[in-house]
C-alpha cells in the first residue's frame, strides 16, 4: 500500500472531520459515483416495475442498497490513493463477490448501520473466515466511529431530497393539482404519479449513495490510521527521501570504520547462567518491579462439569432451524403470489383460468371540476332536481348534478377508474374506453354542454330534456340487465 499517494493527510481525525472529509471527496469523483449508481438501479427500476409494479420495484431497489454500494467503494478505494479509476471496471467488480456474505447483508446484517464501515474488510481485504472475524472485532475495539449518526444524517438526506423533489414535481404541473390533492391520492394515485415519485426516489438514493458509502470508507481508513500508525510511517518515509544522500554517507563511514577495526575480541566471557540468577532474584525483590493484575479470557475449552449448558445451546441450535424452515415456507409462498399475480394480471399462462376475487363496493369518485356541490347536500333523486334547476336557470348546477347521476353510474356499472385531479377531456377518455360504443354520444354531449356553461359562460346550446331522457334510459337499461341476470 503506497501511503504517499493517499488524496489526504493521515492523520488521526474525530468522526465529524472525518465526515467533512468525506464530502470533501465525494464533491470530486460525485457525478462518476451518482453516474454508476444510475447504471445499476434504473434497469433493473424499469424491468421490475413493468413486470409487477413499480412501487415494489422501488421496494427492492431500497433493499439491495448492500449490493449497490460495493462498487462505488471499489471505485473510491482506488480514488483515495490515486489510482486509476473505471466505472466499467468498478461494476465488473459485483461478480467478484461471494453470494453467501451478500446473503447475510441483504437479511441479517439489512439494517446494521455499521455495513459501510465493515464493506472494505470483506471486498478488499479478503481475509478469511476467523481473521476476518477477528479484524471486525479489532477495528470496533475502544473506538466510536459514529457509523449510527451518519446513517441516520443520510437516511434524513434522502427524505429531504425525495420531498423537495416532490413538491418541485407538483408545483410545476400544468393543471390543477394541489398539495392537498396530492396527498388525497396517495392510494389511489394515477399510475404517471406512481411512476413519477418512485423515480424521484430512486435519484434521491442515488445522490445519496456515495455519500454514505465513502463516510464508511474513510471512517475504516482512519481506523488502520490509529491502528497501524499510518501517519509516522509517513512521517519517516519522508524523512527517509530527504536524507537519503546523507544517510549513504554515514554508511560508507560506519562501513569502512568496520573494516578499520581489529577483528578480534578481547571482552571476557559472559557467565550466562550466572545472569540469569541474577535477573530472578531481582524480579523477586518487592518494590523494585511494579506488577499489575490483569484478567484476560480464556478461549480454552473447559473439560465437561455438572454445570454443562450444552442443552442450551441445542434448543438454540432447534429454534434457529424452525425460523431456517419458516423464512423458507415464507420464500415459497411469495413465490406461489407472484405466479400467480402474473397470470392473474399480465396475462402468462393464458389456458388456465383463475376465479376471480369478489370486488369490494366502492364509492364513486367525482372530480373536483364537477363538484359543485358537497356530498352530504346531493338531493336524493338528482334527475329531477336537474330538471328542476335548469328550469329555473341554473344551467351550471343542472348539468352538475348530471354529470355526478352519469359519473357515478359509469364508475358503479362499467368499472370506469377515476380521479379528483382529472379534467373534462380525462374523463371522457377514460369513460369512452369502459362503457359500450353507442353511450359516447349521450357523454360526449353531456361534457360539451359543461365546458360551454363552466369554461365559457355561454347558455347551453342543447335539448336538456331529451338529453335526461337519453341518460335516464340508458341507466335504466343496465339495471334491467341486471335483475334478470
Amino acid at each position: 500500500m503506497e501511503l504517499n499517494r493517499l488524496s489526504f493527510n493521515p492523520r488521526k481525525r474525530d468522526a465529524y472531520e472525518t465526515f467533512d472529509l468525506t464530502v470533501l471527496l465525494v464533491k470530486s469523483h460525485f457525478f462518476s459515483l451518482f453516474f454508476m449508481y444510475l447504471c445499476m438501479a434504473l434497469p433493473l427500476f424499469i424491468i421490475v416495475g413493468v413486470l409487477l409494479n413499480w412501487s415494489w420495484s422501488a421496494f427492492l431497489i431500497w433493499w439491495l442498497k448492500p449490493l449497490f454500494e460495493r462498487p462505488i467503494l471499489d471505485y473510491m478505494s482506488k480514488a483515495v490513493f490515486n489510482q486509476p479509476v473505471s466505472i466499467s471496471h468498478s461494476l465488473k467488480s459485483l461478480k467478484q463477490l461471494k453470494l453467501a456474505e451478500m446473503l447475510v447483508h441483504l437479511s441479517v446484517l439489512r439494517f446494521s448501520p455499521n455495513r459501510a464501515f465493515l464493506a472494505p474488510v470483506e471486498q478488499l481485504e479478503q481475509l478469511s473466515k476467523e481473521r476476518k472475524a477477528k479484524r471486525k472485532q479489532l477495528l470496533f475495539a475502544s473506538t466510536k466511529p459514529k457509523q449510527t449518526l451518519w446513517m441516520l444524517f443520510c437516511v434524513h438526506f434522502e427524505f429531504i431530497l425525495l420531498m423537495g423533489f416532490s413538491a418541485l414535481t407538483i408545483a410545476l404541473v400544468p393543471y390543477s393539482f394541489t398539495a392537498e390533492e396530492a396527498m388525497y391520492q396517495i392510494f389511489e394515485a394515477p399510475e404517471w404519479l406512481e411512476i413519477a415519485f418512485n423515480a424521484l426516489y430512486i435519484v434521491s438514493i442515488a445522490l445519496v449513495a456515495p455519500l454514505f458509502v465513502t463516510g464508511g470508507f474513510l471512517a475504516y481508513l482512519h481506523r488502520r490510521v490509529e491502528l497501524e500508525g499510518w501517519d509516522i510511517e509517513l512521517a519517516f518515509k519522508n524523512i527517509r527521501a530527504r536524507l537519503s544522500g546523507v544517510l549513504c554517507s554515514l554508511a560508507l563511514l560506519f562501513l569502512s570504520s568496520v573494516t578499520i577495526a581489529p577483528s578480534a575480541s578481547y571482552a571476557d566471557e559472559i557467565d550466562k547462567q550466572q545472569v540469569k540468577d541474577q535477573v530472578t532474584a531481582l524480579y523477586n525483590e518487592p518494590n523494585v518491579i511494579e506488577t499489575e493484575t490483569t484478567w484476560t479470557p480464556i478461549f480454552e475449552p473447559k473439560k465437561a462439569s455438572s454445570s454443562d449448558l450444552s442443552w442450551l445451546f441445542n434448543i438454540f441450535k432447534a429454534i434457529g432451524q424452525v425460523f431456517g424452515v419458516l423464512g423458507w415456507v415464507l420464500v415459497a409462498l411469495l413465490v406461489i403470489w407472484l405466479v400467480y399475480y402474473l397470470m392473474k394480471k399480465r396475462g402468462f399462462f393464458a389456458n388456465l383460468s383463475l376465479p376471480e376475487r369478489a370486488r369490494h363496493k366502492e364509492e364513486p369518485v367525482i372530480p373536483s371540476l364537477f363538484a359543485e356541490i358537497k356530498a352530504q347536500d346531493l338531493p336524493t333523486d338528482l334527475i329531477a332536481s336537474a330538471l328542476r334547476c335548469f328550469n329555473a336557470g341554473q344551467h351550471r348546477l343542472a348539468l352538475a348534478y348530471l354529470l355526478h347521476y352519469s359519473l357515478s353510474w359509469a364508475q358503479q356499472q362499467h368499472q370506469v377508474r377515476l380521479h379528483r385531479s382529472m379534467t373534462e377531456r380525462e374523463c371522457k377518455r377514460a369513460i369512452d374506453a369502459k362503457v359500450p360504443t353507442h353511450i359516447h354520444d349521450i357523454f360526449t354531449r353531456l361534457f360539451t354542454a359543461w365546458v360551454s356553461v363552466a369554461w365559457g359562460h355561454q347558455t347551453p346550446d342543447l335539448d336538456f330534456i331529451a338529453l335526461t331522457e337519453e341518460i335516464k334510459a340508458m341507466t335504466a337499461s343496465k339495471e334491467e340487465s341486471t335483475h334478470e341476470a
